[in-house]
């Protein structure tokens, strides 16, 4: 589906995983890819990916990849009633630039056409995808 070589091309980012470990990478970055774009999976052409969603994915993989194993920081806590709430601007800043860079794939294959919403009070998928 999508190989390494062709993700530094994409995303100007080399990496060096195992066969097995890339093949796990890609299919569950294709996965959530697919759930976001509220689709069941990406649509294939001749068994390949079509050019514009294949960057797409290397990107949303590339977005994975530099956030993976990072921790939430704690942006504010309150002592009485125990409150604790977690910075996630990452996550949105993420999308948000993955939605400004490449809205254009994102409109055309999306089944919805709500995009990336990762906020709590953005508007829900009406086919119930998030």
């Amino acid at each position: 589906m999508l190989t390494q070589d062709d993700y530094k091309l994409y995303t100007g980012e080399a990496v060096n995983f195992s066969k097995e470990d890339w093949t796990k990478l890609v299919s569950m970055s294709a996965v959530r890819l697919a759930g976001f774009l509220c689709l069941e999976e990406l649509p294939m052409v001749d068994g390949e990916l079509p050019a514009d969603l294949t960057l797409l994915l290397s990107n949303f993989l590339c977005l994975m990849l530099a956030s993976r194993g990072r921790n939430l920081q704690v942006s504010s806590k309150k002592v009485r009633n125990f409150t604790i709430n977690y910075d996630n601007d990452g996550a949105t800043n993420a999308f948000s630039k993955l939605e400004e860079q490449y809205g254009d794939i994102i409109a055309k294959y999306s089944a919805c056409s709500v995009g990336f919403a990762v906020e709590s009070d953005a508007p829900r998928c009406p086919y119930g995808c998030f």
